[in-house]
Protein backbone atom coordinates (compact mmCIF):
# COMPACT_ATOMS: atom_id res chain seq x y z
CA UNK A 1 0.00 0.00 0.00
CA UNK A 2 1.59 3.42 -0.73
CA UNK A 3 1.76 5.62 2.10
CA UNK A 4 0.95 9.33 1.43
CA UNK A 5 2.08 11.47 3.99
CA UNK A 6 0.87 15.62 3.88
CA UNK A 7 4.49 17.62 4.66
CA UNK A 8 2.63 18.67 8.07
CA UNK A 9 2.79 15.27 9.28
CA UNK A 10 6.35 14.79 8.55
CA UNK A 11 8.87 15.42 10.89
CA UNK A 12 11.36 17.67 8.57
CA UNK A 13 14.70 18.72 9.87
CA UNK A 14 16.15 21.58 7.45
CA UNK A 15 19.91 22.24 6.89
CA UNK A 16 22.85 22.66 4.60
CA UNK A 17 25.22 19.87 3.69
CA UNK A 18 28.96 21.16 2.63
CA UNK A 19 31.60 18.43 1.67
CA UNK A 20 35.01 20.05 1.63
CA UNK A 21 36.66 18.74 -1.53
CA UNK A 22 39.89 19.24 -4.03
CA UNK A 23 39.79 19.51 -7.58
CA UNK A 24 43.25 19.01 -9.59
CA UNK A 25 43.07 20.63 -12.68
CA UNK A 26 45.24 18.10 -14.31
CA UNK A 27 48.80 18.92 -15.56
CA UNK A 28 47.69 21.39 -18.79
CA UNK A 29 44.99 22.70 -16.82
CA UNK A 30 47.04 23.63 -14.15
CA UNK A 31 49.93 25.06 -16.47
CA UNK A 32 47.21 27.28 -18.19
CA UNK A 33 45.99 28.50 -15.37
CA UNK A 34 49.07 29.31 -12.82
CA UNK A 35 50.47 31.22 -15.92
CA UNK A 36 47.73 33.08 -16.57
CA UNK A 37 47.10 33.81 -13.26
CA UNK A 38 50.93 34.69 -12.13
CA UNK A 39 51.76 36.25 -15.45
CA UNK A 40 48.88 37.47 -17.49
CA UNK A 41 49.70 35.19 -20.35
CA UNK A 42 47.01 33.12 -22.59
CA UNK A 43 48.75 30.02 -23.50
CA UNK A 44 48.00 27.33 -25.84
CA UNK A 45 49.19 23.82 -27.43
CA UNK A 46 50.52 23.12 -30.27
CA UNK A 47 50.90 20.13 -32.90
CA UNK A 48 53.67 19.90 -33.98
CA UNK A 49 52.62 17.72 -36.52
CA UNK A 50 50.29 19.48 -38.21
CA UNK A 51 50.63 23.12 -36.47
CA UNK A 52 47.63 23.43 -34.96
CA UNK A 53 46.85 25.63 -32.04
CA UNK A 54 44.24 24.11 -29.41
CA UNK A 55 42.96 26.61 -27.17
CA UNK A 56 42.15 25.96 -24.33
CA UNK A 57 44.78 23.69 -24.03
CA UNK A 58 43.91 20.00 -24.45
CA UNK A 59 46.56 16.84 -24.04
CA UNK A 60 46.41 15.31 -27.02
CA UNK A 61 45.51 16.42 -30.85
CA UNK A 62 42.46 15.60 -32.03
CA UNK A 63 43.80 15.23 -35.76
CA UNK A 64 46.55 13.18 -35.07
CA UNK A 65 46.53 12.01 -31.38
CA UNK A 66 50.19 13.23 -31.06
CA UNK A 67 50.93 14.18 -27.20
CA UNK A 68 51.35 18.08 -27.38
CA UNK A 69 50.85 18.48 -23.50
CA UNK A 70 54.54 20.43 -23.32
CA UNK A 71 54.35 21.92 -26.60
CA UNK A 72 53.13 25.63 -25.54
CA UNK A 73 52.75 28.88 -27.37
CA UNK A 74 51.60 32.37 -26.25
CA UNK A 75 48.11 33.69 -28.24
CA UNK A 76 47.47 37.00 -28.30
CA UNK A 77 44.64 38.52 -25.41
CA UNK A 78 42.96 39.84 -28.78
CA UNK A 79 40.77 37.65 -31.41
CA UNK A 80 37.04 37.54 -33.05
CA UNK A 81 33.72 36.49 -31.84
CA UNK A 82 32.73 33.28 -33.62
CA UNK A 83 29.85 32.56 -32.17
CA UNK A 84 27.53 34.16 -29.03
CA UNK A 85 24.58 33.68 -26.68
CA UNK A 86 22.58 36.21 -24.32
CA UNK A 87 21.87 34.95 -21.10
CA UNK A 88 18.23 36.07 -19.61
CA UNK A 89 18.19 34.47 -16.40
CA UNK A 90 19.56 34.95 -13.14
CA UNK A 91 21.18 31.67 -11.25
CA UNK A 92 23.47 31.70 -8.06
CA UNK A 93 26.11 29.36 -9.79
CA UNK A 94 26.46 31.92 -13.10
CA UNK A 95 28.79 34.79 -13.02
CA UNK A 96 27.45 37.82 -13.62
CA UNK A 97 23.73 39.20 -13.53
CA UNK A 98 21.23 38.31 -16.51
CA UNK A 99 21.22 39.61 -18.83
CA UNK A 100 24.94 39.17 -20.07
CA UNK A 101 26.55 37.63 -23.31
CA UNK A 102 28.66 34.27 -23.58
CA UNK A 103 31.10 33.90 -26.54
CA UNK A 104 32.81 31.96 -28.63
CA UNK A 105 36.07 33.93 -29.13
CA UNK A 106 38.87 32.56 -31.19
CA UNK A 107 42.05 34.72 -29.92
CA UNK A 108 44.66 35.37 -32.66
CA UNK A 109 47.34 32.94 -32.85
CA UNK A 110 44.95 30.11 -32.07
CA UNK A 111 43.20 27.84 -34.67
CA UNK A 112 40.05 26.89 -31.96
CA UNK A 113 38.06 29.16 -30.00
CA UNK A 114 37.29 29.58 -26.52
CA UNK A 115 34.07 30.50 -24.48
CA UNK A 116 34.11 33.46 -22.66
CA UNK A 117 32.08 36.41 -21.15
CA UNK A 118 31.59 39.19 -23.46
CA UNK A 119 31.08 42.68 -21.21
CA UNK A 120 31.34 46.13 -21.81
CA UNK A 121 28.78 46.24 -25.26
CA UNK A 122 24.36 45.89 -24.86
CA UNK A 123 23.40 42.36 -25.81
CA UNK A 124 21.62 43.86 -28.81
CA UNK A 125 25.28 45.42 -30.23
CA UNK A 126 27.35 42.17 -30.43
CA UNK A 127 27.92 41.00 -33.55
CA UNK A 128 29.71 37.56 -35.00
CA UNK A 129 33.22 39.07 -36.42
CA UNK A 130 33.75 41.42 -34.11
CA UNK A 131 36.82 42.03 -33.02
CA UNK A 132 37.42 41.45 -29.27
CA UNK A 133 40.56 41.96 -26.28
CA UNK A 134 40.83 40.16 -22.99
CA UNK A 135 40.49 42.23 -19.91
CA UNK A 136 42.15 40.79 -16.90
CA UNK A 137 40.77 40.98 -13.31
CA UNK A 138 43.16 43.25 -10.84
CA UNK A 139 42.92 40.28 -8.12
CA UNK A 140 43.43 36.53 -8.85
CA UNK A 141 40.72 33.87 -8.86
CA UNK A 142 42.21 31.08 -9.73
CA UNK A 143 40.40 30.24 -12.08
CA UNK A 144 39.71 30.88 -15.75
CA UNK A 145 38.00 34.47 -14.72
CA UNK A 146 41.56 35.82 -13.92
CA UNK A 147 40.29 37.06 -17.57
CA UNK A 148 37.17 38.84 -16.00
CA UNK A 149 35.95 39.07 -19.25
CA UNK A 150 36.17 39.99 -23.12
CA UNK A 151 35.27 43.87 -23.80
CA UNK A 152 34.99 45.08 -27.67
CA UNK A 153 38.60 46.25 -29.00
CA UNK A 154 39.85 49.83 -28.99
CA UNK A 155 40.72 51.18 -32.22
CA UNK A 156 44.25 52.13 -32.01
CA UNK A 157 45.36 55.08 -32.69
CA UNK A 158 46.99 56.37 -35.74
CA UNK A 159 50.44 57.07 -35.44
CA UNK A 160 52.22 60.19 -36.88
CA UNK A 161 55.41 59.98 -37.64
CA UNK A 162 57.35 62.70 -36.59
CA UNK A 163 59.80 63.00 -39.11
CA UNK A 164 56.89 62.52 -42.33
CA UNK A 165 54.15 65.31 -42.61
CA UNK A 166 50.98 64.04 -41.90
CA UNK A 167 49.23 62.06 -44.64
CA UNK A 168 52.38 60.90 -46.09
CA UNK A 169 52.45 57.47 -47.67
CA UNK A 170 54.33 55.08 -45.93
CA UNK A 171 57.06 53.27 -47.76
CA UNK A 172 56.28 49.69 -48.61
CA UNK A 173 58.19 46.72 -47.72
CA UNK A 174 61.08 46.22 -50.48
CA UNK A 175 60.54 42.66 -51.90
CA UNK A 176 63.07 40.91 -53.80
CA UNK A 177 62.76 40.29 -57.34
CA UNK A 178 62.93 36.41 -55.88
CA UNK A 179 60.63 36.89 -53.80
CA UNK A 180 58.02 38.46 -56.59
CA UNK A 181 58.67 36.42 -58.84
CA UNK A 182 58.39 33.69 -56.46
CA UNK A 183 54.62 35.12 -55.22
CA UNK A 184 53.98 35.21 -59.02
CA UNK A 185 54.71 32.06 -59.91
CA UNK A 186 52.36 30.54 -57.00
CA UNK A 187 49.88 32.77 -57.99
CA UNK A 188 49.42 31.63 -61.41
CA UNK A 189 50.13 27.75 -60.68
CA UNK A 190 47.10 28.24 -58.18
CA UNK A 191 44.99 28.81 -61.17
CA UNK A 192 46.58 25.46 -62.95
CA UNK A 193 44.55 22.21 -62.28
CA UNK A 194 45.82 18.33 -62.56
CA UNK A 195 44.11 16.51 -65.07
CA UNK A 196 44.38 12.45 -64.66
CA UNK A 197 43.18 9.58 -66.46
CA UNK A 198 42.64 6.24 -64.76
CA UNK A 199 42.84 4.35 -67.75
CA UNK A 200 41.78 0.73 -67.05
CA UNK A 201 41.71 0.26 -63.61
CA UNK A 202 41.87 -4.00 -62.69
CA UNK A 203 37.72 -4.59 -63.25
CA UNK A 204 36.86 -2.47 -66.21
CA UNK A 205 36.35 -4.83 -68.86
CA UNK A 206 35.83 -5.07 -73.33
CA UNK A 207 32.81 -6.09 -73.18
CA UNK A 208 31.53 -3.36 -70.93
CA UNK A 209 33.35 -1.01 -73.32
CA UNK A 210 35.50 -1.88 -76.42
CA UNK A 211 37.90 1.12 -76.16
CA UNK A 212 39.68 0.32 -72.40
CA UNK A 213 43.45 -0.64 -73.02
CA UNK A 214 44.89 -4.57 -71.94
CA UNK A 215 48.06 -4.70 -74.49
CA UNK A 216 51.16 -1.68 -73.74
CA UNK A 217 50.37 -0.53 -77.32
CA UNK A 218 46.72 0.57 -76.48
CA UNK A 219 47.99 1.88 -72.99
CA UNK A 220 50.32 3.85 -75.04
CA UNK A 221 47.55 5.03 -77.84
CA UNK A 222 44.95 5.74 -74.97
CA UNK A 223 47.47 7.94 -72.60
CA UNK A 224 48.54 10.27 -76.25
CA UNK A 225 45.21 10.95 -76.73
CA UNK A 226 44.18 12.11 -72.95
CA UNK A 227 47.31 13.94 -73.27
CA UNK A 228 46.60 15.93 -76.13
CA UNK A 229 42.99 16.40 -74.99
CA UNK A 230 44.41 17.98 -71.54
CA UNK A 231 45.55 15.18 -69.11
CA UNK A 232 49.17 15.58 -66.88
CA UNK A 233 49.02 12.32 -65.35
CA UNK A 234 47.81 8.80 -66.45
CA UNK A 235 47.10 6.12 -63.32
CA UNK A 236 47.79 2.69 -65.13
CA UNK A 237 46.73 -1.02 -63.68
CA UNK A 238 48.72 -2.67 -66.73
CA UNK A 239 46.72 -5.94 -67.83
CA UNK A 240 47.58 -9.36 -69.37
CA UNK A 241 46.00 -9.45 -73.12
CA UNK A 242 43.00 -11.14 -72.11
CA UNK A 243 42.49 -8.11 -69.68
CA UNK A 244 43.21 -9.47 -66.18
CA UNK A 245 45.14 -7.34 -64.17
CA UNK A 246 48.81 -8.04 -63.55
CA UNK A 247 51.81 -8.14 -61.41
CA UNK A 248 54.19 -9.53 -63.72
CA UNK A 249 57.96 -7.43 -63.95
CA UNK A 250 58.22 -7.37 -67.36
CA UNK A 251 54.50 -6.95 -68.36
CA UNK A 252 54.12 -3.37 -65.94
CA UNK A 253 57.38 -2.31 -67.55
CA UNK A 254 56.45 -2.44 -70.99
CA UNK A 255 53.26 -0.75 -70.70
CA UNK A 256 54.83 1.80 -68.31
CA UNK A 257 57.67 2.44 -70.99
CA UNK A 258 55.38 1.90 -73.96
CA UNK A 259 53.41 4.99 -72.67
CA UNK A 260 56.72 7.25 -71.91
CA UNK A 261 57.52 6.13 -75.51
CA UNK A 262 54.53 7.37 -77.17
CA UNK A 263 54.35 10.39 -74.52
CA UNK A 264 57.50 11.40 -73.00
CA UNK A 265 56.61 14.31 -71.14
CA UNK A 266 53.25 12.50 -69.43
CA UNK A 267 52.86 11.60 -65.77
CA UNK A 268 52.55 8.06 -65.14
CA UNK A 269 51.31 6.51 -61.81
CA UNK A 270 51.42 3.10 -61.23
CA UNK A 271 48.62 1.38 -59.01
CA UNK A 272 50.13 -0.82 -55.70
CA UNK A 273 46.98 -2.77 -55.75
CA UNK A 274 47.38 -4.40 -58.97
CA UNK A 275 44.42 -6.41 -58.48
CA UNK A 276 42.37 -9.23 -56.23
CA UNK A 277 43.94 -11.76 -54.54
CA UNK A 278 47.51 -10.30 -54.78
CA UNK A 279 50.47 -10.32 -51.96
CA UNK A 280 51.66 -7.03 -50.45
CA UNK A 281 55.41 -8.46 -51.81
CA UNK A 282 53.71 -8.50 -55.49
CA UNK A 283 52.10 -5.03 -54.89
CA UNK A 284 55.03 -3.07 -54.08
CA UNK A 285 58.33 -5.20 -56.13
CA UNK A 286 56.74 -4.02 -59.07
CA UNK A 287 56.53 -0.44 -57.81
CA UNK A 288 60.38 -0.80 -56.63
CA UNK A 289 61.71 -2.46 -59.77
CA UNK A 290 59.46 0.32 -62.94
CA UNK A 291 60.05 3.21 -60.64
CA UNK A 292 57.10 5.43 -62.23
CA UNK A 293 57.01 8.98 -61.13
CA UNK A 294 54.12 8.74 -59.00
CA UNK A 295 52.27 5.44 -57.25
CA UNK A 296 49.10 4.94 -55.37
CA UNK A 297 49.52 4.33 -51.42
CA UNK A 298 46.54 3.06 -50.04
CA UNK A 299 45.20 3.75 -46.29
CA UNK A 300 43.19 1.30 -45.11
CA UNK A 301 41.65 -2.34 -44.85
CA UNK A 302 38.05 -2.26 -46.35
CA UNK A 303 35.56 -3.87 -48.28
CA UNK A 304 35.39 -3.31 -52.06
CA UNK A 305 32.90 -4.90 -54.03
CA UNK A 306 30.86 -4.87 -56.66
CA UNK A 307 27.28 -4.17 -56.03
CA UNK A 308 24.00 -3.58 -58.28
CA UNK A 309 22.99 -0.13 -56.79
CA UNK A 310 19.47 -0.56 -57.41
CA UNK A 311 19.05 -3.64 -55.98
CA UNK A 312 21.73 -4.31 -53.61
CA UNK A 313 23.26 -7.32 -55.29
CA UNK A 314 26.22 -8.73 -54.70
CA UNK A 315 28.31 -9.60 -57.84
CA UNK A 316 31.73 -9.79 -55.77
CA UNK A 317 32.57 -9.23 -52.47
CA UNK A 318 36.11 -8.87 -51.48
CA UNK A 319 38.13 -7.17 -48.77
CA UNK A 320 40.56 -5.03 -49.63
CA UNK A 321 43.87 -5.07 -47.49
CA UNK A 322 45.76 -2.53 -46.59
CA UNK A 323 47.18 -3.17 -42.98
CA UNK A 324 49.43 -0.25 -41.19
CA UNK A 325 52.88 -2.34 -41.67
CA UNK A 326 52.07 -2.20 -45.44
CA UNK A 327 51.36 1.92 -45.08
CA UNK A 328 54.55 1.84 -43.50
CA UNK A 329 56.30 -0.91 -45.94
CA UNK A 330 54.78 0.42 -49.54
CA UNK A 331 55.66 3.93 -48.24
CA UNK A 332 58.96 3.72 -46.99
CA UNK A 333 60.11 1.84 -50.29
CA UNK A 334 58.60 4.27 -52.63
CA UNK A 335 60.15 7.30 -51.30
CA UNK A 336 63.82 5.63 -51.11
CA UNK A 337 63.21 4.87 -54.86
CA UNK A 338 62.55 8.19 -55.93
CA UNK A 339 58.82 7.40 -56.12
CA UNK A 340 56.23 10.35 -54.71
CA UNK A 341 53.26 8.42 -53.29
CA UNK A 342 49.39 9.40 -54.02
CA UNK A 343 47.89 8.68 -50.60
CA UNK A 344 44.57 7.26 -51.53
CA UNK A 345 41.84 8.14 -49.32
CA UNK A 346 38.38 6.49 -49.28
CA UNK A 347 37.39 7.95 -45.58
CA UNK A 348 38.12 9.89 -42.74
CA UNK A 349 39.98 6.93 -41.10
CA UNK A 350 42.21 6.20 -44.04
CA UNK A 351 43.50 9.64 -43.36
CA UNK A 352 43.67 9.55 -39.95
CA UNK A 353 46.29 6.71 -40.73
CA UNK A 354 48.09 8.49 -42.78
CA UNK A 355 48.52 11.01 -40.24
CA UNK A 356 49.57 8.13 -38.13
CA UNK A 357 51.93 6.66 -40.37
CA UNK A 358 53.38 9.87 -40.69
CA UNK A 359 55.13 10.93 -37.49
CA UNK A 360 58.29 8.28 -38.86
CA UNK A 361 58.96 10.79 -40.79
CA UNK A 362 59.76 9.27 -44.15
CA UNK A 363 57.14 11.10 -46.30
CA UNK A 364 58.60 14.23 -48.08
CA UNK A 365 56.14 17.37 -48.67
CA UNK A 366 54.27 18.47 -50.69
CA UNK A 367 51.85 15.63 -49.63
CA UNK A 368 49.68 14.45 -52.31
CA UNK A 369 45.92 12.78 -52.00
CA UNK A 370 43.42 11.39 -53.63
CA UNK A 371 39.77 11.31 -52.25
CA UNK A 372 37.84 8.29 -53.22
CA UNK A 373 33.94 8.10 -54.01
CA UNK A 374 31.47 5.97 -54.65
CA UNK A 375 32.99 2.72 -53.85
CA UNK A 376 31.03 -0.27 -52.42
CA UNK A 377 32.98 -0.19 -48.69
CA UNK A 378 34.29 3.34 -48.98
CA UNK A 379 32.32 6.62 -49.23
CA UNK A 380 29.30 7.81 -51.32
CA UNK A 381 29.96 11.05 -52.55
CA UNK A 382 28.55 13.76 -50.54
CA UNK A 383 29.75 17.59 -50.30
CA UNK A 384 29.43 18.25 -46.90
CA UNK A 385 32.22 15.50 -46.16
CA UNK A 386 34.76 16.56 -49.05
CA UNK A 387 34.89 19.55 -47.01
CA UNK A 388 35.67 17.72 -43.96
CA UNK A 389 38.34 15.60 -46.11
CA UNK A 390 40.05 18.94 -47.53
CA UNK A 391 40.12 21.14 -44.05
CA UNK A 392 41.75 17.86 -42.49
CA UNK A 393 44.56 17.57 -44.38
CA UNK A 394 48.09 18.65 -43.58
CA UNK A 395 49.90 21.84 -44.80
CA UNK A 396 52.07 21.64 -48.24
CA UNK A 397 48.98 19.66 -49.09
CA UNK A 398 47.47 18.90 -52.86
CA UNK A 399 44.54 16.41 -53.55
CA UNK A 400 42.84 15.66 -56.31
CA UNK A 401 39.60 13.08 -56.21
CA UNK A 402 37.60 10.60 -57.87
CA UNK A 403 33.81 8.48 -58.25
CA UNK A 404 32.85 5.69 -59.64
CA UNK A 405 30.14 5.64 -62.14
CA UNK A 406 27.95 8.48 -61.60
CA UNK A 407 29.41 10.15 -58.85
CA UNK A 408 32.31 10.90 -60.93
CA UNK A 409 31.88 14.13 -62.61
CA UNK A 410 30.01 15.88 -58.94
CA UNK A 411 33.12 14.60 -57.54
CA UNK A 412 35.63 16.33 -60.04
CA UNK A 413 33.78 19.52 -60.38
CA UNK A 414 33.43 19.98 -56.75
CA UNK A 415 37.22 19.61 -56.46
CA UNK A 416 38.39 22.01 -59.16
CA UNK A 417 35.52 24.87 -57.29
CA UNK A 418 37.73 24.59 -54.29
CA UNK A 419 41.33 24.47 -55.40
CA UNK A 420 41.80 20.75 -56.04
CA UNK A 421 42.46 18.53 -59.15
CA UNK A 422 40.61 15.98 -61.14
CA UNK A 423 40.90 12.59 -61.98
CA UNK A 424 38.50 11.01 -64.85
CA UNK A 425 38.88 7.76 -66.47
CA UNK A 426 37.13 4.41 -67.36
CA UNK A 427 38.63 2.67 -64.55
CA UNK A 428 36.15 4.63 -62.90
CA UNK A 429 33.15 5.21 -64.69
CA UNK A 430 32.20 3.99 -68.70
CA UNK A 431 30.22 7.41 -69.24
CA UNK A 432 29.77 10.77 -70.28
CA UNK A 433 27.84 13.20 -67.86
CA UNK A 434 24.62 12.74 -70.92
CA UNK A 435 25.11 9.37 -70.34
CA UNK A 436 26.30 7.84 -73.36
CA UNK A 437 28.93 5.51 -73.18
CA UNK A 438 32.65 6.89 -73.25
CA UNK A 439 34.89 6.68 -76.52
CA UNK A 440 37.71 6.17 -74.14
CA UNK A 441 39.19 8.08 -70.91
CA UNK A 442 40.57 10.90 -73.04
CA UNK A 443 36.37 11.83 -73.97
CA UNK A 444 36.17 12.00 -70.26
CA UNK A 445 39.39 14.03 -69.98
CA UNK A 446 37.79 16.58 -72.12
CA UNK A 447 34.78 17.04 -70.72
CA UNK A 448 37.09 17.69 -67.31
CA UNK A 449 38.98 20.13 -69.12
CA UNK A 450 35.44 21.68 -70.15
CA UNK A 451 34.25 22.21 -66.28
CA UNK A 452 37.99 23.39 -65.76
CA UNK A 453 37.67 26.06 -68.31
CA UNK A 454 33.83 27.13 -67.21
CA UNK A 455 35.43 27.56 -63.11
CA UNK A 456 38.20 29.84 -64.34
CA UNK A 457 41.28 27.26 -64.23
CA UNK A 458 43.11 25.95 -66.79
CA UNK A 459 44.79 21.93 -67.66
CA UNK A 460 48.32 21.89 -66.24
CA UNK A 461 50.94 20.90 -68.48
CA UNK A 462 52.94 17.70 -67.44
CA UNK A 463 55.56 19.77 -66.35
CA UNK A 464 53.45 22.62 -63.82
CA UNK A 465 51.90 19.16 -62.13
CA UNK A 466 55.02 18.28 -61.71
CA UNK A 467 56.23 21.41 -60.05
CA UNK A 468 52.94 21.62 -58.04
CA UNK A 469 53.04 18.01 -56.44
CA UNK A 470 57.25 17.90 -56.33
CA UNK A 471 58.11 15.19 -58.82
CA UNK A 472 61.17 15.01 -60.44
CA UNK A 473 60.69 13.91 -64.43
CA UNK A 474 62.69 10.77 -65.43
Amino acid sequence: MALDYDRKDCFIVEGKLALPYSYFAGRVGSTFITTLRDKKKIMGVKCPVCNKVYLPPRQTCERDLTDIRDNWVEVQPTGEVVNFTVVRYDDKHLPRKAPFVMALIKLDGADTPMVHILDGIAPEEVKIGMKVEAVFASSPTNTILDISHFAPKKPEKAFVSERKPAGAKEEEPVISEEEKLLKERRKAMSKKVIITAALAGAATMKNQIPSVPYTPQEFAEEAYKCYKAGAAMVHVHAREDNGMPTHDHKRIKDTHDAIKEKCPDIIVNLSSAVGMGKTPEQRISQIIHVKPEMASLNTNTMNFSIIDRKTGKIFIDFVFENTFTMLQDFGKAMEENGVKPEVEVYDLGGLDNWFLISKQGFFTKPYNFNFVWGVAGGMAFRPDMFMVLKNALPEDSNFTTCGVGIEQFPAVTMSCLVGGHMRVGLEDNIRIPTGELAKGSYEQVEWAVRIAESLGREPATPDEAREIMGLKKR
